[in-house]
């Protein structure tokens, strides 16, 4: 298995798992949002030292996300 591979079933995992919390438990999705950023944050902060951390959180502050389609996925 290559590395995006990887990166395509560890994504389907959590968001498999994100959708299961949303839809099967009706958790609010900033519940779910904010529990994965922080654990992000955590392995990040644990993994890189301060300035590839800082670095890293200039990426995520810049980057341009495109929201879900609602048509695709039940989100409250």
């Amino acid at each position: 298995m290559n590395r995006e591979d990887d990166v395509g079933k560890v994504y389907d995992m959590f968001f498999e798992g994100a959708m299961h919390l949303l839809n099967e438990h009706r958790l609010p999705v900033e519940l779910i949002a904010g529990t994965m950023m922080a654990i992000a944050q955590r392995l990040y902060k644990t993994h890189l030292d301060e300035d590839e951390y800082e670095a890293m959180m200039d990426q995520i502050r810049e980057a341009r996300i495109e929201p879900y389609g609602t048509e695709k996925v039940r989100i409250h």
